[in-house]
């Protein structure tokens, strides 16, 4: 089950997304906690910026790893992670620098909507794309992000806490 957004500042419609399995370097995760941000309210009521709809939100969340895409080796199944929004691909000049973590590949982007490796959501209801937000979408039961927007926690750590800090921390 998802938060939609289908409008504009229109009031959010759970509905049945579908959502596709993981592809090269990405991570299906079962989100357990999220949280409202008022980031995600001045996006869905497109303040100041691009509107993108129709368009899951959230980007604070803590939950396990269901799946995971070819190619990803650091993370398994049932692993406690947080998705974070300005991800690190530990490839690009500003990954490898002492000075910088703004990723060139993974850097917040708010009107992308899309997955990386094919430019393509990754959720749809009968069909329709429906557009990602920050990479992350946590607005529902089950998401997939690219790898490097996650970050494996202890198991210990309760996830209906340490999801809030994902935005500001």
């Amino acid at each position: 089950m998802s938060a939609v957004a289908w409008e504009a500042g229109k009031p959010l419609v759970i509905e049945e997304v579908e959502v596709a399995p993981p592809q090269a370097m990405e991570v299906r995760l079962k989100i357990l906690f999220t949280s409202l941000c008022h980031t995600d309210v001045d996006f869905w009521e497109a303040k100041g910026q691009k509107p993108l709809f129709p368009r899951i939100f959230g980007h604070e969340a803590g939950g396990v790893v269901e799946s995971v895409g070819e190619g990803v080796t650091e993370l398994k199944p049932g692993d406690h992670v947080l998705p974070v929004f300005t991800g690190e691909c530990k490839k690009c000049a500003h990954c490898k620098s002492e000075e910088s973590n703004m990723c060139d590949i993974l850097r917040i982007n708010t009107d992308r909507g899309v997955m990386l490796n094919d430019g393509k959501s990754q959720f749809s209801i009968n069909g329709r794309p429906i557009h990602h937000f920050v990479g992350t979408s946590t607005f529902r039961e089950y998401t997939v992000v690219h790898v490097g927007c996650v970050a494996k926690i202890n198991p210990r750590a309760p996830l209906d806490k340490v999801c809030v800090p994902t935005c500001g921390i």
